[in-house]
């Protein structure tokens, strides 16, 4: 008896599909219509327009960057209600960006991913959502950034714990913390903007801290009335503002590249611990003893006041395991607590997308970087024809706003798309002797940096020890770079003919 075979779903032709709905990929969908390119797809499996900023919620989350530099240039929000906006407010401000410039109905939330193949005979990239969906896209934009899924660790008698357990990237906002015993895992970026956020609530807090981390004070202040009502007036005024406060950092490079004046910034740090923390013993833990700018620089005005209150005792152990109705430290020491909270970081070196993404040679992104991250221009991978990554490896600007990068890569997309429509490129590939010229040039400017696996251990660092993340010269170089596409750092085929460069 013959069965019934149900067809498979027909793919959607798009000259250029993005993944992610946050400040890259949109203003990469957005660069790409000036060119007069709207045949492009976004696909997002957030319920909301945002990236990061719709996936990320947790109590206290600011940006770590100045409101007026983390804003598209072409699009400045003279809305900010503080020197340093809320996740709240960026979230907005994207959504309010992707109405401005009409691309919503080119966005698909609520969409996974789940495959994204390189055809060679077809010469497009095939890509599935976890829903069944088909897209068949001559030009494939990754743009999920290198912040990858929540950090979940995993202790002995974790699966035990009869309380509360989350990772803060995944909050529970369902869950009333008032009066509680809650430990907290963790000391980064996030920790220590959610734990003086969730401090004043909570009975008592436990803060496990193995390794102390700089963190800076920052002009943090409520914008005045006048001056929103004056961007609103005269938005030539903020975007001055903006690039003044972008270019005016452009000298401080050379001082991230001395490891001999970053020691002495320390001063700034110390002073930040002495402010909000009077007990000299708890200073003196608290005070890091790696060079300040081989981790991620952090900023706050209450984390040291927080762990100084009487409701929190501050444990500089890592955690051993979990029983029943708490935690055991590394001093065997049981704590009984309601809440864990886990505050441990994301995928950074590997974020699940790399294992999905298969090239020329049907390997993964994940196979052929095996935790080492390379690219040209931190876009373009040799053996991934017609993909250009966005914030991929050494994309983040040393002193400037991912948001900058983004703007600035997303006008390299638009112009090579172009380029591949106009001269009916069907393939073009970055050359990889021209990729392994390029990262060779940047390693050796990477290793003038504290950023070493010597000074500190940090997720700037790729399992090799070199610095993934950083773009080690100064922001003008590399927006000249991606404003002039070089065609002879590219194979490009057509269906007839070989272009020679």
């Amino acid at each position: 008896m013959n069965k019934l075979v149900k067809p498979s779903t027909p793919a959607q032709l798009v000259d250029v599909l993005i993944i992610g709905a946050g400040p890259s990929g949109l203003s990469t969908c957005i660069k790409l219509k000036e060119q007069g390119i709207k045949n492009v797809v976004i696909l997002d499996m957030a319920s909301r327009i945002g990236g990061t900023w719709a996936l990320n919620d947790y109590p206290g989350l600011f940006c770590d960057v100045p409101s007026e530099m983390y804003s598209l240039g072409y699009a400045p929000n003279p809305n900010w209600s503080r020197t340093y906006a809320p996740q709240a407010e960026i979230r907005q401000y994207l959504e309010d960006v992707a109405h401005k410039f009409e691309i919503v109905n080119q966005i698909k939330l609520n969409t996974e991913v789940i495959h994204a193949d390189w055809d060679n005979d077809l010469n497009r990239w095939l890509v599935s959502t976890r829903d069944g969906k088909k897209y068949s896209a001559k030009v494939f934009v990754p743009a999920t950034g290198f912040i990858g899924e929540a950090k979940m660790p995993s202790f002995p008698g974790q699966e035990k714990f009869k309380g509360t357990m989350f990772h803060s990237g995944k909050w529970n906002h369902e869950h009333d913390l008032t009066g509680e015993k809650v430990a907290v895992i963790g000391s980064g970026a996030s920790a220590i903007q959610f734990l003086p956020a969730i401090q004043p609530k909570v009975g008592h807090l436990y803060s496990f801290q193995r390794t102390p981390s700089w963190v800076l004070p920052k002009p943090d202040f409520a914008v005045p009335n006048i001056v929103k009502v004056t961007f609103k007036k005269a938005p030539i005024l903020e975007k001055i503002i903006r690039e003044s406060a972008l270019w005016s950092l452009e000298p401080s490079l050379p001082i991230f590249m001395n490891e001999n004046i970053m020691r002495k910034l320390h001063a700034l740090g110390k002073l930040n611990i002495n402010l909000g923390v009077k007990d000299p013993e708890m200073r003196k833990a608290l005070t890091p003893t790696h060079t300040l700018g081989c981790k991620r620089p952090m900023f706050s005005n209450n984390w040291y006041s927080a762990l100084a209150k009487p409701n929190v005792t501050v444990l500089f152990q890592g955690l051993s395991h979990i029983t029943e109705n708490g935690v055991v430290g590394e001093d065997g020491k049981e704590i009984k607590v309601d809440t864990i909270i886990f505050g441990t970081g994301y995928a950074v070196a590997e974020p699940a997308i790399y294992k999905i993404i298969k090239g020329a040679e049907g390997r993964s992104l994940s196979d052929v970087w095996q935790r080492q991250p390379r690219a040209y221009m931190g876009m373009s991978i040799h053996g991934f024809p017609n993909m250009f990554m966005m914030l991929g490896p050494n994309s983040q600007n040393t002193v400037g706003s991912v948001m900058w990068t983004a703007e600035q890569q997303s006008v390299y997309i638009a112009k090579m798309v172009k380029l591949i429509q106009q001269q009916r490129f069907d393939r073009i590939e970055v050359k990889a002797d021209v990729q392994k010229r390029f990262n060779d040039r940047i390693d050796k400017r990477l290793a003038k940096m504290p950023v070493r696996p010597d000074v500190c251990k940090s997720y700037y660092l790729d399992d090799a020890g070199r610095n993934h993340i950083i773009w080690p010269e100064f922001g003008f170089v590399i927006k000249h770079k991606l404003h002039h596409v070089n065609l002879k750092d590219y194979d490009a085929t057509t269906r007839v003919i070989k272009v020679v460069a």
